[in-house]
């Protein structure tokens, strides 16, 4: 159930990530997305941000590890944004990974998947 409703999220999430105001675009690509991390469980958050994004300062809650979902992509909904993963457990430190918009729609579409699997490193306070 938790792993059907993370699905969902990251889902919608990426959705509302990659609309676009303007029509529609030439280029399109199935995007898959895995984040996984050690440990597993951690809580894993994105923020969408660009000079035509008004909540650039929000983060989208996408759930616990190990995530999964296909999402199809246009690359002109990836222009001109920066997107950012991070992936948090208690008593670690936090993993942070960025893309610009090029960046991201050049891994989708040469690697076929965004994959990402952060180590996270023990907080030395716990």
């Amino acid at each position: 159930m938790v792993y059907a409703i993370s699905r969902a999220v990251l889902l919608v999430a990426v959705g509302l990530l990659l609309v676009t105001a303007t029509g529609c675009s030439s280029k399109t690509q199935n995007v898959q997305f895995k984040i996984n991390s050690e440990p597993e469980g951690s809580h894993v958050v994105m923020n969408v941000s660009g000079p035509e994004r008004a909540n650039s300062s929000d983060w989208i809650y996408l759930g616990h590890t190990p995530i999964r979902g296909v999402r199809n992509i246009s690359e002109d909904d990836a222009e001109g944004v920066k997107i950012t993963l991070k992936v948090m457990h208690a008593g670690y430190y936090d993993q942070v990974r960025e893309w610009d918009g090029e960046a991201f729609w050049n891994e989708a579409v040469e690697r076929g998947v965004i994959f990402w699997t952060p180590e996270l490193i023990p907080h030395p306070n716990n």
